[in-house]
């Protein structure tokens, strides 16, 4: 899920290392920190060696945490868990199956309304404005809004233009 997010916003890959070191491996673990380490200084801040905005990455980042805190999302990966459980498959879902494919769908749709949530929190903004930063239609932005004003999480007035 994490690389899926990374990917998806298009953070260099090599900024994350998941190994398995065990108590007993010190000086394997000494040498993957060091490897890794050494990478992180090659790549630079966060957001440099990709050329992106470190303001807007830090949303989207922040966007997707809340989006993988949510209940959709829980009520996704409840429903994996319980497919891997019945068909004895505890390994990754196949990509072309259908709750790989809701939690692609729900993980976007969940980052977006939370991005657009942590945008318009510092100051109203205009809809193209928020489109352009989202990768959103107008009309998804202004959809997007409405469900969340209809929760209360925003005031009608945070959004310019619609």
């Amino acid at each position: 899920m994490v690389t899926r997010i990374l990917k998806d916003l298009k953070v260099n890959s090599d900024r994350l290392s998941l190994e398995w070191v065990s108590a007993a491996e010190a000086p394997r673990f000494v040498k993957l920190i060091t490897a890794f380490t050494d990478r992180i200084r090659k790549l630079g801040p966060l957001g440099s060696s990709e050329d992106l905005d470190l303001e807007h990455l830090l949303v989207k980042l922040k966007a997707a945490k809340m989006a993988l805190e949510g209940k959709r999302l829980r009520m996704v990966f409840g429903r994996q868990a319980k497919y891997m459980k019945e068909a004895g498959a505890y390994r990754e879902i196949p990509p072309d199956h259908k709750l790989h494919t809701e939690l692609d769908k729900t993980l976007a749709e969940e980052t977006a309304t939370y991005g657009l949530l942590l945008y318009l929190q510092d100051r109203p903004r205009g809809v193209e404005e928020l489109a352009g930063l989202l990768n959103l239609s107008s009309d998804n932005v202004i959809d997007r809004f409405k469900k969340l004003e209809k929760r209360r999480l925003v005031a009608p007035d945070r959004l310019i233009g619609h």
